[in-house]
């Protein structure tokens, strides 16, 4: 295995951990969605979330791209095994 063959591998070794990780985060459904936020305007705020009660009018729009961003990471996990069963 050439230096350039293993940077690569290592590389989608990282990312493959990056992406189970994420994965197992969002396992539990009910913990997670998605939404939007609010960016604090000044320095002694945070970052708030917006109500859930107004997301709840946009929830089908959410889910379908929530469903979507999860059939992502699938598919890139599975195209990185591939390029490592190819490396």
């Amino acid at each position: 295995m050439d230096k350039e063959t293993y940077n690569r591998a290592v590389a989608i070794s990282n990312r493959l951990s990056q992406l189970q990780k994420v994965k197992e985060e969002l396992e539990d459904t009910r913990n997670h969605y998605l939404t939007y936020a609010r960016k604090a305007n000044s320095l002694g705020e945070r970052d708030s979330l917006c109500a859930d009660w107004k997301m709840e009018y946009i929830g089908v729009i959410l889910d379908k791209h929530d469903k979507m961003i999860r059939q992502e990471i699938d598919g890139e996990i599975a195209a990185l095994n591939k390029e490592i069963e190819e490396l």
